[in-house]
């Protein structure tokens, strides 16, 4: 066999495994983006129609479903969302002097941060920034 069609073999062996990789483990641009794990304490800074303030969250994750607790300074409640990819939507049900309201966080995630958007229904909308806490060593 001449060098040149020798040459042309190992090239269409090199492609056809780099084909199969690519089939197992997804093509360039085509990955999708990988979980996230969000339980535990978070940060959120909000940016409402009524001013800027702190949410402290507690997210407990079992695969794509999320819930938790929410609190500020003025009201406390139960969550309840899920999880898609780096993609995380979540219901917050919090009690109001004037009873049970809810509010929806869409976020995307990043490491140990978010950013994204919240809607207050009938009294606005506004935009978030979240930071995970990190537990000190024990």
């Amino acid at each position: 066999m001449n060098a040149h069609l020798n040459g042309l073999l190992i090239g269409a062996a090199a492609k056809a495994i780099l084909l199969l990789a690519f089939a197992a483990i997804g093509f360039p641009g085509q990955i999708e983006a990988q979980a996230v794990e969000l339980s535990g304490a978070w940060v959120l800074t909000v940016e409402s129609p009524n001013g800027t303030g702190e949410r402290q969250v507690t997210f407990f994750q079992d695969g794509d479903a999320l819930s938790g607790e929410i609190s500020s300074s003025r009201a406390t409640g139960l969550l309840i969302g899920t999880v898609d990819g780096d993609e995380v939507t979540f219901v917050a049900t919090v009690m109001m002097d004037s009873g049970a309201f809810d509010i929806t966080y869409r976020a995307t995630v990043t490491g140990d941060a978010m950013a994204g958007t919240v809607d207050f229904g009938s009294y606005g909308r506004g935009t978030f920034t979240g930071r995970k806490v990190q537990s000190s060593p024990q």
